[in-house]
């Protein structure tokens, strides 16, 4: 799950666990604290009552108790109806009784008082040190850190912002814009990304256009003789000596269309021009392009409309018949279609490998001598850019190659039932 996360949201992640564990940590610090402060309170109340409470056992004079006023830092209460009035209304914090005598803590007012009883003696004393709790500190050096923890992410995330650019303008380069070029100057490692890829960029560049430079002028000085031969093929008198060649030079030229094909479909500008064609017409084209016999084929389907391209469709079926043909024993292929997928079934062995061995370009069966290679790989191209897809299966001593139309067809409405005459293979 991690590895699929990008980098701007993991960080924003890792950030947010790092802001919540700051809130959580002053919270607990701030509530250790109080706990604290409750804790030194008490045991300063504690001390003074025991303090006073001891003394009161001697009977004390004037001048002691006001020593004791002094160095504890209190003052008595001596008015009854000020006392009345903070027992009534205060918040009594604690009670203790031991064998000095009672104390008790109250808080009013945002002021500590402690009143001691013991036989013969009552008094009531307020804290004139100011002990009230303040979380200014803490609020303040919680700001402190939440700004220090804002400014470290709004720099990571300056420093992470040509990533973003960067992998904008890859996605553009992949889509076919060779011309991209990355504008990022700095020394760090992004800087040095942006000036690997620009040099990349470059030599794919050169590396393309020498290849597009080659398979043109290959197809053009090759396509000339070829024609010249074939045509003084026809010349010759001894019809099997003119026959090896005719196949030799036919041969040769269909490797050229191959190749041609193939070129047109790995360059980034290839285009599809869709339409809504009845599948009896593209079939029809199909048949005017093969290499086979059409007495060699089965034809069975309902024929029904669908947006393709009228020029690329066909190479795609002639390439999966002529195949099905090809490698048949009984030399012959069914042709079976609907809305969601067109079938080409021929008898033969299972596949060895799986189909995206054979989608890859100059990939054959060993045995299969007399194929380029590139059939599979020019039909998979073709129907990836309609958006269809590829699949093979084997079924009963069967191979069956499938263009499944299924998330392409869903709106299509009209549909001629029309049932072509059905074959059966022999």
């Amino acid at each position: 799950m991690i590895k699929n996360i990008s980098i701007s949201t993991f960080v924003n992640i890792i950030f947010s666990l790092a802001f919540l564990s700051i809130f959580i940590t002053f919270a607990m610090f701030l509530n250790y604290d109080q706990q604290k402060h409750e804790v030194s309170l008490q045991n300063r109340y504690e001390l003074i009552a025991e303090n006073f409470l001891s003394t009161f056992q001697n009977q004390p004079t004037a001048e002691s108790l006001i020593t004791l006023f002094k160095k504890f830092k209190v003052k008595p209460i001596e008015e009854r109806e000020r006392k009345l009035e903070i027992i009534k209304n205060a918040q009594e914090l604690t009670i203790t009784q031991n064998y000095l005598g009672t104390y008790r803590v109250y808080k009013y007012d945002d002021n500590y008082f402690i009143y001691v009883q013991q036989h013969g003696y009552n008094l009531m004393l307020k804290d004139a040190d100011a002990h009230n709790y303040s979380i200014a500190f803490i609020i303040a050096g919680f700001i402190i850190s939440i700004l220090t923890f804002l400014i470290l992410y709004e720099i990571l995330k300056r420093k992470l912002k040509p990533l973003k650019l960067l992998n904008k303008q890859l996605i553009e380069f992949s889509n076919g814009n060779k011309d991209i070029k990355l504008n990022y100057t700095s020394s760090d490692e992004v800087g040095t990304i942006a000036k690997s890829f620009n040099e990349a960029i470059s030599i794919i560049n050169n590396q393309s256009k020498s290849k597009d430079l080659f398979m043109r002028n290959m197809m053009h000085e090759l396509k000339t003789p070829i024609t010249k031969a074939m045509f003084i093929a026809e010349t010759l008198e001894s019809e099997k000596t003119r026959e090896t060649l005719q196949r030799a030079f036919k041969r040769m030229d269909d490797i050229i269309k191959e190749l041609a094909t193939v070129e047109k479909l790995t360059s980034k500008n290839t285009m599809i021009y869709k339409e809504k064609k009845s599948f009896s017409s593209i079939f029809n084209r199909t048949v005017e392009i093969m290499m086979v016999n059409h007495d060699h084929i089965v034809v069975e389907f309902t024929d029904f409309d669908f947006d393709v391209d009228n020029s690329m469709m066909p190479i795609a079926l002639k390439n999966l018949i002529d195949n099905a043909v090809k490698f048949s024993p009984n030399k012959k292929a069914i042709i079976k279609a609907n809305e969601e997928k067109i079938e080409i079934i021929s008898l033969g062995e299972q596949l060895k490998h799986e189909l995206s061995y054979y989608t890859e370009a100059f990939s054959q069966e060993e045995k299969r001598s007399d194929g380029f290679g590139l059939g599979l790989y020019i039909v998979k191209t073709i129907v990836n850019l309609h958006g269809f897809k590829l699949e093979y299966k084997y079924e009963s001593g069967r191979n069956y190659f499938i263009i499944n139309m299924k998330s392409s067809t869903k709106s299509i409405k009209e549909s001629k039932e029309n049932l072509i005459t059905t074959k059966a293979l022999n």
